[in-house]
């Protein structure tokens, strides 16, 4: 009785199932977009790289992925947290150029096979997230961008020239334009890139990378440098190890560079003073040693310096704190607070004196709220390994000239006007 009864129950199991196949195979076969879909071929890419990373995400507190679905990468519902611009001005060109999940909380293991798979991005603003412990490196794109802060403060205004596209946005902490300028890359494909104008004199390749609060582990890219980044944002996160010798190749792009509140140590790189283009350089908060390299004296263009909360040593040199006089001095910000200097030099006694320049909790004799006696000797008396200061004129990068050749009122800017600093916030 009960092997009757079990045969009509598993013929109507499987009719019911075969109902359901076509549905089924319908609606899954469905799912994934075809090309014929998007604008373009740059978007139906960039859909599979999106899709491949949406598919790595393990937490999406809120829901974010949920409207990256479908063709319409560029809508203003659809897609959340990505941006679409048209750098050539023609309608097959739109592509994807900008990411800001800042705040999103989401969760996956890597960042490596997204970002270096979408080649035309220009700004990733990813603060309060948490993406494993590598730093991506966005590579060589085919357009120049000139990225403001706000277009009522323009941070850095790059060379004129003619703009033939641009994006706007808009978040709680970014107000403002990425504008293009086409390059031409003569080692691609014509039919792909080649073309499109050419590059005006002075033009930079200015890309961002902003990943402040993500849990980022471990050292920093030995080739950090050769991304040629014009703004880094890699604030409050456990990044280990040295700042490698390869950031000197930034030299030309470099803009701003905020590696504050991290683990790195080793010793204060002479590479970093050939960043002579670079107006906010901020690696305070770690446990980066040595004296400061005569390289510094290149630093043209910095108007914010800070490396307190190091341990640093020696004298502050005088080379230094001249970057803030006369009438090209630029510098309105310098911090060497909670290290262990021991001597200042001339020129940096008038910038104690107006507030430029931050020498509390050192190890100087005479000067007031300095360390005990007792903490700088224990310091002190431990074994050096980093090379010591060269007094001797250091040879400068050509464009550390043409900087201090300029004309600059030493004016102190509310941070919110540098790209870096104003995106430091969770």
């Amino acid at each position: 009785m009960a092997n009757y009864l079990k045969l009509p129950i598993a013929r109507c199991l499987l009719l019911l199932f075969c109902s359901y196949l076509p549905a089924i195979v319908s609606s899954h076969a469905a799912h994934p977009q075809q090309p014929d879909s998007f604008p373009n071929e740059r978007l139906y890419r960039a859909y599979l790289v999106i899709q491949r990373f949406k598919s790595t995400i393990t937490s999406d507190p809120k829901n974010v992925t949920a409207s990256w679905t479908g063709h319409d990468i560029c809508g203003e519902k659809s897609y959340l947290g990505f941006y679409c611009a048209t750098p050539t001005g023609r309608s097959d060109d739109l592509t994807v150029t900008g990411i800001i999940w800042n705040g999103y909380g989401m969760r996956a293991p890597k960042l490596q096979g997204f970002l270096d798979q979408l080649p035309d991005l220009a700004l990733f603003h990813a603060a309060s997230n948490y993406f494993g412990s590598d730093i991506p490196r966005l590579n060589a794109v085919p357009y120049l961008y000139n990225l403001n802060v706000d277009r009522d403060a323009l941070a850095h205004p790059q060379a004129e020239g003619k703009l033939t596209g641009d994006s706007r946005i808009h978040t709680p902490c970014i107000n403002g334009e990425i504008h293009f300028i086409i390059k031409v890359i003569t080692d691609l494909p014509k039919k792909k890139w080649g073309g499109w104008g050419k590059t005006p004199a002075g033009a930079t390749n200015a890309r961002a990378l902003l990943l402040n609060y993500n849990s980022l582990s471990g050292p920093l890219p030995a080739n950090l440098g050769a991304s040629k980044l014009s703004y880094l944002a890699l604030a409050n996160n456990e990044l280990t190890g040295s700042i490698p010798p390869s950031i000197a190749q930034a030299q030309d792009s470099l803009l701003e560079m905020l590696l504050l509140n991290n683990q790195l140590s080793g010793c204060l790189p002479h590479e970093l003073g050939m960043l002579t283009k670079a107006a906010v350089i901020d690696a305070g908060m770690n446990q980066l040693t040595g004296p400061i390299p005569s390289s510094f004296s290149c630093l043209t263009s910095v108007e914010q310096l800070n490396l307190g909360g190091n341990r640093l040593y020696g004298e502050i040199p005088d080379a230094l704190c001249k970057l803030a006089v006369g009438p090209a001095g630029r510098l309105a910000n310098l911090t060497l607070s909670s290290n262990y200097f021991t001597s200042v030099g001339p020129a940096c006694l008038s910038l104690i004196k107006d507030g430029v320049l931050n020498v509390k909790n050192n190890c100087i004799p005479g000067f007031t709220n300095q360390r005990r006696p007792a903490e700088c000797a224990s310091f002190h008396s431990q074994p050096k390994t980093c090379p010591a200061a060269s007094a001797t004129h250091v040879a400068c990068p050509a464009g550390a000239a043409d900087a201090a050749a300029a004309p600059a009122d030493r004016v102190a800017k509310d941070y919110s006007s540098y790209v870096t600093y104003a995106t430091l916030h969770k």
